[in-house]
């Protein structure tokens, strides 16, 4: 057990990377990402971000945090991502929550409903669920894309100094980014 614990600690920043990957694919393909296995979708950073290093914190709270110059000079400074409230429209359905990146949990969320006062309670709890599960296959197949780059050799050659310019605030080309992310995933997908 001591051996999962260990290995667990180790392996934390995979989360505050794939929340770092979000924010990155979030701004360079203007909020509309197309995981491979999932329904398009609409995901940014809103409200709120909290951005660390062993030793400092920053918390930037806006209507649009992760733009904020507060936020690009953090990542800067080597601060990743600790924890962010998250918006997404999935179909017709939006959702608000938080992502806490060291345990990659969803706290707070928040789910859209449809059924009216009348309406059986056994019908919310199942209209509920199936919502829900929408939100949880978009970000099963995100991070099932973020996870085949971050594994693949075009993470650090390619990847890294992509989000290293992005955070000084050069411009990314998006077509150049998607044929690159296109091409790691699907030589990923033939293994």
């Amino acid at each position: 057990m001591t051996d999962l614990a260990s290995q667990v600690e180790t392996n934390r920043f995979v989360g505050s990377e794939f929340l770092l990957w979000l924010w990155f694919e979030s701004e360079v393909l203007e909020t509309n990402l197309r995981p491979t296995d999932g329904p398009p979708c609409a995901i940014w950073i809103e409200t709120q971000i909290t951005l660390n290093t062993d030793s400092d914190e920053a918390r930037i709270k806006s209507a649009m945090p992760a733009a904020t110059p507060e936020a690009k000079q953090a990542l800067r400074q080597g601060k990743l991502p600790k924890q962010a409230r998250l918006r997404a429209v999935i179909e017709e359905h939006e959702f608000s929550w938080v992502l806490k990146a060291d345990a990659l949990a969803v706290g707070s969320l928040k789910i859209p409903t449809e059924l009216k006062a009348k309406d059986e309670p056994y019908e919310a709890l199942y209209e509920r669920m199936m919502i829900t599960e929408k939100l949880e296959a978009v970000l099963e197949g995100l991070f099932t894309d973020f996870a085949r780059m971050r594994l693949s050799a075009a993470w650090d050659g390619i990847f890294v100094p992509l989000f290293m310019r992005w955070a000084r605030g050069t411009p990314i080309d998006e077509a150049a980014y998607s044929a690159e992310k296109a091409k790691v995933l699907r030589a990923a997908k033939k293994r």
